[in-house]
């Protein structure tokens, strides 16, 4: 894990190197909700299957070029699936609430194509790679209105690799500071689940859509 880090940072710091006049360099923090699930192939029949809502947050740096810009981000995002289960397969009324819950740090590298490069608002689209480590995994079981939590960790691959993209505007405040919010798409590309894992299912990977607001300074 700390090799695969290497890459994402090391372009990190150098964007954080760039020199000020030659682009617009904006730093901040942002924040919101996740709307996540996780999708399994072959397809499990999941009943009342809906969005886990959870939460991103973090800092992110931006350089804009004119047109162009490169946006890299350290962000904390919880993901996951909320579903019901019979705890007997046999009893229809022993239906369980099951919420499985993925913690990453995710580092998207999002290069921006600024649509109004120029002005107090600037609206641009973005897209591209982002790496994403587990941190924490567990699943929730709520029956008859009694909850129990388990570690799930190991059934999870510690890295994955997810294409990010979507839509954003900044709003600058004179003399103070940028406001900034987007509304992003996340796409998982690669197997999710270890190879020992007892979660059905041969693959499954995360998507999801998030909406995040944030300040830039």
């Amino acid at each position: 894990m700390k090799k695969a880090l290497v890459l994402p940072m090391l372009v990190f710091l150098l964007a954080a190197a760039v020199n000020p006049a030659s682009a617009g360099i904006t730093f901040g923090f942002k924040g919101g909700l996740n709307n996540s699930k996780i999708v399994f192939s072959p397809a499990i029949d999941l009943p009342g299957q809906k969005y886990l809502q959870g939460y991103s947050f973090g800092a992110f740096l931006s350089l804009n070029f004119g047109p162009i810009g490169f946006q890299p981000e350290v962000l904390y995002s919880r993901r996951g699936l909320e579903a019901q289960a019979f705890m007997d397969p046999g009893n229809p009324g022993s239906l369980a609430q099951v919420r499985i819950m993925l913690d990453y740090i995710e580092i998207p590298l999002l290069v921006r194509l600024n649509v109004i490069p120029a002005g107090p608002i600037k609206l641009y689209i973005f897209g591209g790679p982002s790496y994403n480590y587990l941190q924490k995994a567990k699943v929730k079981i709520t029956f008859m209105g009694q909850s129990d939590e388990e570690d799930i960790k190991e059934d999870f691959r510690s890295s994955c690799l997810a294409a990010v993209g979507g839509v954003g505007l900044d709003v600058k405040i004179p003399l103070l500071f940028k406001i900034t919010a987007d509304a992003r798409y996340h796409y998982g590309l690669g197997n999710i689940l270890s190879e020992n894992s007892d979660i059905p299912g041969d693959k499954a990977r995360n998507t999801g859509f998030s909406i995040l607001l944030g300040i830039g300074f």
